[in-house]
């Protein structure tokens, strides 16, 4: 066999399909069965190298079309079926999957070595062309001969297609006793939970998977989904909790910093005081306590673990974050001000944040100090959230400090619209605006 012949092998072995809407898109079984196969006759063809030249620069020019045509012709030269299946591959990846069936019919041999892939192909085929019952019988053909837990996957697929969930459920639960995958046993789950209803069945296969294969992330997952749509609440905080050290245990940090985030979303939502403890406990410099500190009204904590921070990793965010915090914080804010601002200019230096550029200019006109750059930075933070009201208050407010009272009543008119009088501050500067139009 010609060097092209060998890598035009290789390269349909290796031929992913694309757009499959199944719960398993690779068509490649993951056992290979050892069989004999029927030698199929082939003919001799003066161009077939040539030809294979054209098909594969077709392919890395990405002209589908054209390359499927000439490995179709080189298939009706040679009668080698490696080229039959390159063709049909890439008219399935073009969803011509009348192509694919009308050839199939036409070409399909019985116990030849692309048989599998053939039956494969026809009934997606098939079933993409909404004829389920026909693909059904293909695919029942299809694993009678070759059984492996991709092919119980498809016929399992063809099931669930036709709202047989018994039958799906049992196809993928024969592929799951041959691969042991958490893919398939997503799917596997999700079929006995939804659709035949076995909610408890379901979650105690999640957990003996877990027992005896670890904490998977996408299983665990499932297995609190499921305990979260059945109320079980008792359940969810104790499991996160085992994950979360099992992942510490065994270095896994980028999976137990997710699921930490997702604890700590669970303990808050029950007993935030039980959040703050954990992270105090097991990841005391962690950013999460700061917004839990500041919901409890622990500011003097925040405002401590803040500092801590930005001293440890000279980060600009939380720079920006002590700054407005003792701004906040100070009972005679007049003088805290000036510090204040250069902070928070400091922290701007490094950072683009619309919510930081408006505090500051809020400041900087309410307090004086440089009208115009304020409107600049809330301009600037507008383009980023042009609907933003308080942003557009503080515009409001900027012009009308510059005395170009038409503009202010307009944007400020926009706000009160929106949100009425109720809130002291917009009602004071409404007023202001209003006088000043006057």
């Amino acid at each position: 066999m010609s060097s092209y012949q060998n890598y035009l092998v290789t390269a349909t072995l290796l031929f992913s399909l694309s757009g499959c809407t199944l719960a398993s898109n690779k068509l490649e079984p993951k056992i290979i069965q050892k069989q004999e196969f029927t030698k199929v006759k082939t003919s001799e063809f003066d161009l077939e190298n040539h030809y294979i030249i054209f098909a594969l620069e077709y392919e890395n020019q990405n002209a589908f079309d054209d390359a499927r045509h000439v490995y179709l012709s080189l298939f009706e030269n040679t009668n080698k079926y490696e080229y039959l299946l390159r063709y049909l591959l890439i008219s399935f990846n073009l969803k011509d999957y009348q192509s694919v069936k009308r050839n199939i019919s036409k070409y399909l041999l019985s116990n030849i070595k692309e048989e599998e892939m053939l039956l494969k192909l026809y009934s997606l085929s098939l079933l993409n062309l909404s004829e389920k019952q026909s693909a059904l019988i293909y695919a029942k053909e299809l694993i009678s001969k070759y059984k492996n837990d991709l092919n119980y996957e498809l016929l399992g697929s063809i099931y669930i297609e036709l709202k047989d969930f018994k039958n799906g459920f049992l196809q993928f639960e024969k592929s799951f006793l041959l691969n042991n995958s958490e893919n398939t046993l997503n799917t596997l789950s999700n079929i006995q939970y939804y659709y035949l209803l076995e909610k408890e069945e379901t979650k105690k296969r999640l957990e003996t998977f877990i027992e005896k294969n670890g904490y998977v992330f996408n299983i665990c997952l499932q297995l609190l989904t499921f305990y979260e749509k059945d109320n079980q609440n008792e359940k969810l905080t104790p499991f996160l909790k085992k994950m979360y050290f099992d992942y510490e245990e065994n270095k896994k940090y980028d999976l137990s910093l997710k699921t930490k985030s997702l604890l700590i979303k669970y303990l808050a939502k029950d007993n935030i005081e039980d959040a703050i403890k954990f992270l105090e406990v097991n990841s005391p410099e962690d950013v999460l306590l700061i917004a839990l500190y500041q919901t409890s009204n622990k500011m003097d904590k925040a405002y401590s673990l803040l500092n801590k921070l930005y001293l440890k990793t000279n980060n600009s965010d939380f720079l920006a974050q002590i700054a407005i915090m003792e701004f906040e914080r100070a009972e005679n804010k007049s003088l805290v001000i000036n510090e204040v601002i250069l902070k928070l200019d400091e922290a701007l230096k490094s950072i683009d944040n619309a919510v930081y550029d408006n505090y500051f200019a809020y400041l900087l006109i309410d307090y004086d100090k440089d009208i115009k750059k304020g409107l600049r930075l809330v301009k600037k933070a507008l383009k980023v959230q042009p609907d933003n009201l308080a942003f557009i208050d503080t515009l409001a407010w900027g012009e009308f400090k510059l005395n170009n009272c038409l503009e202010a009543y307009t944007q400020m008119k926009r706000v009160v619209d929106k949100v009425g009088l109720d809130d002291e501050e917009i009602k004071l500067h409404w007023e202001k605006i209003k006088e000043c139009k006057k």
